[in-house]
């Protein structure tokens, strides 16, 4: 059987016999630049169809001394920028000699092209590029697309802490990620990726906190890529992934800022990418899935029990149905009498076996929860809401389910809720399909051994090299103030372990910081009580 699987999984990855792959973007022409003249044919071939970007020539006396060409995409250009561009380029009818590719000069970001292939590479980035009647190319950047304007999180909301979040452009995240860590300490790294979308791809990390690998094996799986288009974080974390073929997330994929910087600080590397608001950050472990940055904004106990209760929530949202399948159809003699009593009433007029029952109202739920979350925000709450309440009581009445599944599903359905990260909360709602499927074969022996193979998948799993089930495996006592429980702040001395930070110190052992600062007045107001 696992050999007949083998060959079709390799048929599945043959190469379809078309013609030779084209490894790189047609229509972009290699080789030097040529005349004013040869330019300008060679810039009109190649965007030809084009109808966004506009080629102009500029005649002598009306915006400069001489004859200019100019390319610019349209879209991605504002007219203001344009005209500063166009003053510029007036200076520079007769270049300066010292002028060196690539080099930049004046108020304005310029660059002398070398050759025809960069001229066509700037141009698609947004900038405007300029021929010059001595055969000179230079291109302006005017890059200043329109971009949706910094708003809240909608799919991390939080009462307490910063309320911004990223956006689609990647100079603004970074530059959000500048004015919270202001420190020359903070390098970025940036690529080129997809054969036809060209995405940047940015890598930061703390150059004297993250670890040199990390940045290193990341670099090198950015650069490994060829691929069409890369249209988000998660197709790139899927293409850079240790474990491609697991479930769970192997990077941290948030769109809030402050969780970022928090990670950087910890010895992470994050990943930005053009085009999406979110944002890649590793190595993770299991646990950290289920932390905010509000947990640190809150009271430390008051945190504690808020992450006990996702821990909790996670353990229902994938056993609790499962549980019920294993029960009612094996292990029956575990249910209370008066329980039994009412489970028989109830599941007296259901025609499915409970295995069937559950996936049936499983199933349902997932079907009521993609709806909502397709539908308009209004909408989708209302078709919620209403639709779980009318098919609940429908199944019941019609005698498709009994009451206390009922009861399970909608219990699980809130505690999957519960988990901060989606992509985490995806995976574990993947998960609890299998788990059903076991406790229908072997009870609560097929329940426990899919949990076991959760934890033991977990073992074998690794985030860029560390360890997935970090701190519980390996066992690291000093990262427990911060997995299940947050322990106060002035606790927490150190980073935690799992990236092997380059400086472990968080923060400095002084007893003189933890002292509690009496006010002057205070003083005064109590050695006067005293003398009376």
């Amino acid at each position: 059987m696992m050999k007949l699987l083998r060959k079709l999984l390799k048929k599945s990855h043959r190469r379809p016999s078309t013609e030779a792959p084209i490894k790189e973007a047609p229509n972009i022409p290699e080789g030097q630049l040529g005349t004013y003249a040869e330019n300008v044919q060679q810039l009109k071939n190649v965007f030809k169809g084009c109808n966004d970007i506009k080629l102009r020539e500029l005649q002598p006396g009306t915006l400069t001394n001489g004859t200019i060409f100019m390319v610019y995409v349209e879209s991605l250009s504002k007219i203001d920028a344009l005209e500063h561009g166009i003053s510029f380029m007036h200076s520079l009818v007769q270049p300066p000699k010292n002028l060196r590719p690539n080099e930049t000069t004046g108020s304005m970001e310029a660059r002398k092209l070398p050759d025809f292939k960069s001229v066509v590479e700037w141009v698609l980035e947004g900038w405007s590029v300029y021929c010059l009647p001595n055969g000179e190319v230079y291109a302006v950047n005017t890059y200043l697309p329109p971009q949706r304007s910094i708003e809240r999180s909608e799919t991390e909301g939080i009462i307490l802490g910063p309320q911004e979040a990223f956006n689609e452009s990647i100079q603004t995240n970074l530059s959000i990620i500048r004015r919270r860590i202001k420190s020359t300490d903070l390098k970025v790294k940036a690529y080129k990726v997809g054969k036809y979308s060209q995405n940047w791809v940015a890598i930061v990390y703390m150059n004297h906190l993250a670890q040199s690998e990390y940045v290193q094996t990341l670099e090198e799986r950015v650069q490994a890529i060829n691929i069409d288009l890369i249209m988000d974080s998660g197709d790139l974390a899927q293409m850079i992934d240790d474990n491609p073929n697991s479930p769970f997330p192997q990077y941290h994929m948030t769109e809030r800022p402050e969780r970022i910087a928090s990670h950087l600080l910890d010895g992470k590397v994050a990943v930005f990418v053009d085009g999406t608001p979110f944002v890649l950050s590793g190595p993770a472990s299991f646990i950290e899935f289920f932390q905010t940055s509000e947990d640190y904004a809150n009271r430390w106990a008051a945190a504690s029990v808020i992450r006990t209760l996702r821990i909790v929530g996670v353990l229902i949202s994938i056993s609790l149905s499962a549980l019920y399948v294993a029960v009612v159809t094996y292990h029956y003699q575990m249910i209370p009498t008066d329980m039994l009593i009412s489970l028989t009433e109830s599941r007296a007029r259901v025609p499915f076996p409970p295995v069937l029952e559950t996936m049936i109202m499983e199933l349902t739920i997932e079907l009521l929860r993609e709806a909502g979350a397709r539908l308009p925000a209004k909408t989708g709450q209302t078709i919620g809401i209403v639709g779980g309440i009318v098919i609940g009581q429908a199944a019941v009445s019609a005698g498709f389910a009994s009451n206390i599944l009922i009861i399970s599903v909608a219990l699980s359905t809130v505690a999957s809720f519960i988990t901060p990260s989606y992509i985490m909360s995806s995976a574990l709602r993947a998960i609890r399909f299998g788990l059903i499927m076991l406790a229908g074969f072997w009870g609560l022996y097929g329940l426990f051994i899919g949990l076991l193979m959760m934890v033991l998948h977990f073992l074998r799993l690794t985030s860029m090299g560390a360890p997935y089930f970090s701190p519980f495996a390996p066992l690291r006592i000093s990262d427990w103030k911060d997995t299940l429980i947050r322990a106060p702040l002035p606790f927490m001395k150190y980073r935690p372990t799992n990236t092997r930070p380059k400086d472990t110190d968080r923060q400095p052992f002084k007893k003189e910081a933890t002292k509690r600062s009496i006010p002057t007045s205070a003083t005064v107001d109590s050695e006067k009580g005293e003398s009376e």
